[in-house]
């Protein structure tokens, strides 16, 4: 007898669901939603090509402890996103969507972990508001398929906030906080230290302490103590740096305080802008959502809880402004921790007014579909217009380089050249070395050149004055690459000569 199939009705998909936790659904479709344009485009230079392309030395030299640009130490920033990145492309090959993948994941974990904070304190219709805001900001969205470290940092800040902030609530309103709550907020700030190094620590301690100050809690900074978290923090985030430190004399020196103290006092670096410079650029690239800001200043109704997360997230995100405002280095990246409370700001402030036009579901799905739009063909508008690149010149001769051939670039360092020839030898680069000549600019001569300095040595072997260009062509056959333009984001790399023992 033939089996008959009865069509799955809506109440039935309804009731499907429903035996998977909302979490879990949330995170599958925030995953897939990110993820879904990230292998469009070939990575972005300088940013990507460099990170990446430390990622990729990391996988092929089996050498997890030191991270290497153009197999020289490479101290500019800690190692975990270079861990995460060398890991996906280990598991999935040297592919763009593979080297995003860390970065994609993280930024679904910041939704998700979003959502669980906010269902929590509020209810689960403000949870899906402020995941819904959060994924269709184009500044988040682009952000979360970009492969450096701002994402990640934002990431481990995001969490350790949220962390921190279930014990305060859970204290202050008499309930039971998570068990694990305290122990993850210190978790999540080491980690923040080893993706892009004292922010993660700072900027959750600053969000969290003004809070506390601002609510006239200050006594409950005690219970934020623990022996237990203090030492699990300590055991992720000192033994790399001790490490280092130890096998390479003065880095200590050169990261905290050259790469932190100096960037942020000093104005050495690039990036200068003006001190309001973060407020308009910030409001742009988080359009549509952050026009809501004007009705999201004061917070409606009696409910404490309410009132104490709202003024959780406009301190986060004026101190994440402010913070990044003061020094003159500023790139758009070091905001982007202050996307999740845009998005509980205006998640709330929409909960608040439900009862108007303001509030109404109605209007957040169409300004989150706005934004939808507007993240996707920025993606999209990119991935068409970024084509004339290293990747396409790099795959076209791939299989024509072979493993003992000489690698030399002329007055340039191409960034991603290894990661898309899947090669195994360094670069060996032409330029004027002259100390003088390098330390006047940051970029990327100077950081070659710094890195040097921890191996000198192969330093001199790789880095080559003009009048040492034969040196690069001694002992078999040698590729020669050279730029067609000054502008990075244009960078186009020919191949210009292959020779025989050119000694």
């Amino acid at each position: 007898m033939q089996k008959t199939i009865k069509p799955r009705t809506v109440s039935g998909l309804r009731d499907y669901a429903s035996k998977w936790p909302a979490p879990i659904i949330a995170g599958l479709f925030v995953f897939a939603w990110l993820a879904a344009t990230s292998w469009m485009r070939p990575l972005s230079l300088p940013d990507e090509g460099r990170y990446v392309g430390v990622a990729w030395e990391m996988a092929r030299s089996g050498n997890w402890l030191v991270p290497t640009l153009d197999t020289l130490p490479y101290f500019h920033k800690p190692p975990l996103f270079y861990w995460l990145t060398a890991g996906a492309i280990s598991l999935f090959g040297a592919y763009e969507w593979a080297a995003r993948l860390p970065t994609v994941l993280a930024a679904s974990g910041a939704a998700l972990a979003l959502f669980v904070f906010f269902r929590r304190w509020v209810d689960e219709k403000t949870g899906r508001i402020a995941v819904l805001i959060l994924v269709t900001m184009p500044f988040f969205f682009g952000g979360s398929q970009f492969a450096n470290m701002d994402m990640l940092v934002a990431v481990c800040i995001c969490l350790s906030i949220l962390c921190a902030a279930e014990v305060v609530l859970a204290v202050k309103h008499s309930r039971p906080s998570h068990p694990l709550a305290l122990g993850a907020a210190y978790l999540f700030a080491g980690l923040g230290l080893l993706s892009k190094g004292l922010i993660g620590i700072v900027i959750p301690s600053i969000v969290i302490g003004s809070w506390l100050i601002a609510m006239r809690q200050p006594r409950l900074l005690l219970k934020l103590y623990s022996g237990g978290a203090l030492i699990l923090f300590l055991a992720i985030a000192v033994p790399w740096f001790w490490i280092t430190e130890l096998r390479y004399p003065g880095f200590l020196d050169y990261f905290f305080i050259h790469h932190h103290v100096q960037r942020y006092l000093t104005g050495n670096f690039n990036g200068h802008q003006p001190f309001w410079f973060y407020v308009p650029v910030f409001a742009a690239v988080t359009l549509p959502w952050s026009a809501f800001l004007p009705w999201a200043v004061r917070s409606t109704g009696e409910d404490r809880r309410i009132r104490d997360l709202h003024l959780l997230m406009w301190i986060w995100l004026a101190a994440v402004l402010i913070f990044f405002s003061i020094p003159q280095s500023k790139l758009l990246g070091y905001v982007l921790p202050a996307t999740p409370a845009l998005a509980g700001l205006v998640a709330l402030s929409t909960v608040n007014r439900a009862n108007t036009y303001f509030g109404s579901w109605r209007n957040v799905t169409g300004n989150a579909l706005i934004g939808a739009v507007v993240s996707l063909a920025i993606v999209i508008g990119y991935a068409i217009h970024y084509r004339h690149d290293i990747s396409r010149v790099a795959r076209q001769i791939r299989t024509e380089v072979e493993a003992g051939d000489h690698l030399v670039a002329i007055k340039h360092y191409p960034f991603s050249l290894s990661f898309y020839l899947h090669s195994v030898q360094p670069i060996s680069v032409v330029d004027d070395w002259n100390p003088a000549s390098v330390m006047g600019r940051d970029n990327w001569r100077k950081e070659l050149y710094e890195a040097a300095k921890f191996d000198p040595r192969r330093g001199a072997n790789l880095l080559l004055k003009d009048a040492e260009l034969a040196k690069a062509f001694c002992g078999g056959r040698t590729w020669v690459f050279s730029v067609e333009t000054a502008h990075a984001s244009k960078l186009g790399v020919s191949l210009l000569s292959s020779a025989e023992d050119g000694c």
